[in-house]
């Protein structure tokens, strides 16, 4: 038989013995109704029903992304239908997906592959999605949902225990990587100093020191990224091409850029190699390498080397001065550097699963204990603490928010410069409706460190609840030439700008554009339904953001702090009008 690799879906009915047994006409007229939209979403996600048997569905997909996109897409949408029912005729649905070989036969798919999804599809919660850890590894930084990790489950008729997440709504609000395969925005022109920084590559035998890599080179784009006279392109960007094999032509014309940094690291015990080289995108050589044997007590020199030659060599001459203010300010302990590039690692990942937010928070807490004049620690700590009570508020203290506010204070008396201690304060005052504080911390980051389009998307965010939306929509503009890539957040502010200008149809396109529903995009996309006068689409959408988000209409509203009354209250008209 014909083999090949596979993403298979498998979608059942919970307890649809006992609908039939209630009221057959009833239960299989709800089965076509809900089959109809079932097969149309999974078409939608570009994926083939190879099996059907009452109330089951089997699908095949070529990509395992597209394949949980479809299972949350399907469930948001089962999930609204069911609000507008009674109890006896609401039909819930259990999916599971899982990735392998299967076997191809007069157009049916066959093998382990497709059992373990049916199986881990019964171990679902009723109107859950449970993926194979197989699955969980490719989707988890390309779809912006968090995973609830169940263990390795025992599974009928499986041999070998099954490793298996449970899909959730997201949590935290921290720099979630989200990859995608190919950027969502064409650059139509390089500018003069645009630079990427590739991901260093460690050549050492300890994995574990991938962190510090990924910490080194995140490092040197926050450093550059503060020059004005540069433009680089995001981490999150530049990252993707860790396991490809395109040319720098073909990275720059992506990327839009005329230079990428590139390198290596290899570190045995205190001592380490950096191997660094800057390359021509156009005519793909090298312009300058070198190698600096060093340890971690000098790696800041090291830093500051790089800087000053990458600036030097794609803008022109540059002093001291300078170099010293876009340095990142350097720990009295350098254990506590460690510590932050480690708890770094896992709070781009906090949003994923618990155990990433909790060991972020942890390893942010012991570096401000290890140096209390560190600004970086305590300016990430309190970022951490606030995705990690959104995992698990009965763990963390009631007065959590002032501690964050506290946290940020401190980073702010050591290093006012500290472009992420301004960006996360901006936020904070966002909460507490201080607007004026709001605009001079989310510009003062934004001034401080102008190619972070993180930094930009978050100042967008503001400009939207200060009321200016026209400004918003130009920060948005620039941060999708920082990221080509666009990750979901953009897309959602994008979105949000659009429907305050009253660009509705426009603003309907950048919320289609996004992977996985949020809650924010859901809402707004309802309302924008209900200016277009769609308002089939206006019930529905908003019927699936009450699912999916757990709230009503008036704690929706409670979270869009608005400086304008007027603007608030308009929103919440139109919402409680569809509703």
């Amino acid at each position: 038989m014909e083999r090949k690799l596979s993403t298979i879906l498998a979608l059942d009915v919970v307890g649809f013995s006992a609908l039939m047994a209630n009221d057959e006409d009833i239960t299989l007229a709800n089965l076509r109704q809900r089959r109809e939209l079932i097969d149309g979403i999974i078409h939608q996600y570009d994926g083939r029903i190879f099996g059907s048997a009452g109330d089951s569905v089997i699908a095949e997909f070529l990509s395992p992304v597209k394949a949980t996109e479809c299972g949350v897409n399907i469930q948001t949408k089962m999930q609204a239908i069911n609000d507008n029912l009674p109890e006896n005729q609401k039909m819930r649905f259990r999916v599971g997906v899982n990735i392998g070989d299967v076997m191809i036969s007069d157009n049916n798919l066959y093998g382990d592959a497709v059992n373990v999804a049916a199986r881990l599809e019964a171990q679902a919660d009723p109107e859950g999605v449970c993926v194979s850890k197989s699955v969980f590894e490719m989707v988890n930084q390309k779809i912006k949902m968090s995973f609830e990790p169940k263990g390795a489950l025992k599974l009928k008729n499986i041999d070998t225990p099954i490793e298996a997440f449970f899909v959730i709504p997201f949590k935290g609000g921290g720099r979630f990587l989200q990859s995608s395969q190919e950027p969502q925005l064409k650059v139509e022109k390089a500018d003069a100093g645009s630079l990427a920084v590739m991901l260093f590559k460690s050549l050492s035998n300890d994995e574990e020191q991938g962190y510090f890599c990924e910490g080194f080179s995140e490092d040197l784009i926050s450093a550059l990224s503060r020059f004005k006279k540069l433009l680089v392109v995001s981490a999150s960007a530049s990252f993707v091409y860790r396991d490809k094999t395109k040319t720098p032509k073909e990275i720059g014309r992506e990327l839009g850029v005329r230079y990428i940094l590139e390198g290596s690291v290899r570190k045995l015990g205190p001592k380490m190699r950096i191997t660094a080289s800057l390359i021509s995108c156009e005519r793909e050589n090298t312009i300058w390498s070198n190698n600096f044997d060093t340890s971690i007590d000098e790696i800041f020199d090291v830093q500051d080397e790089l800087i000053e030659t990458i600036i030097s060599t794609i803008v022109g001459r540059v002093e001291a001065d300078e170099i010293q203010n876009i340095s990142n300010a350097r720990p009295e302990n350098l254990a506590a550097y460690e510590l932050v590039l480690q708890g770094l690692e896992f709070h781009r990942r906090s949003g994923i699963t618990k155990d990433n937010a909790t060991k972020a928070f942890n390893l942010f807490d012991q570096a401000c204990e290890l140096d209390p004049n560190y600004a970086r620690a305590h300016a990430w700590r309190a970022c951490s603490l606030s995705n990690y009570q959104t995992w698990a508020p009965e763990e963390v203290s009631e007065d959590w928010f002032a501690d964050c506010n506290s946290s940020v204070t401190r980073a702010l008396e050591i290093d006012s410069n500290d472009p992420e201690a301004h960006r996360i304060m901006g936020a904070i005052k966002l909460r507490s409706k201080d607007y004026q504080s709001v605009r001079y911390h989310h510009e003062k980051a934004r001034s401080l460190c102008p190619s972070d389009p993180y930094i930009s998307a978050k100042y967008a965010t503001a400009l939207i609840f200060l009321g200016e939306p026209e400004a918003a929509l130009k920060e948005i503009e620039r941060a999708m030439r920082l990221d080509p890539f666009c990750p979901d957040i953009l897309f959602e502010d994008e979105g949000i700008i659009h429907f305050c200008l009253k660009n509705f149809k426009d603003a309907v396109e950048s919320f289609k554009k996004l992977k996985a529903p949020t809650i924010n995009s859901l809402f707004y996309l309802s309302a924008t339904f209900q200016k277009l006068e769609r308002m089939e689409d206006a019930a529905s959408t908003l019927s699936q953001a009450l699912a999916h988000s757990g709230i009503n209409v008036e704690q929706f509203m409670e979270t869009q702090h608005y400086e304008d009354q007027e603007t608030s209250s308009n929103l919440r008209d139109v919402l409680n009008a569809i509703n």
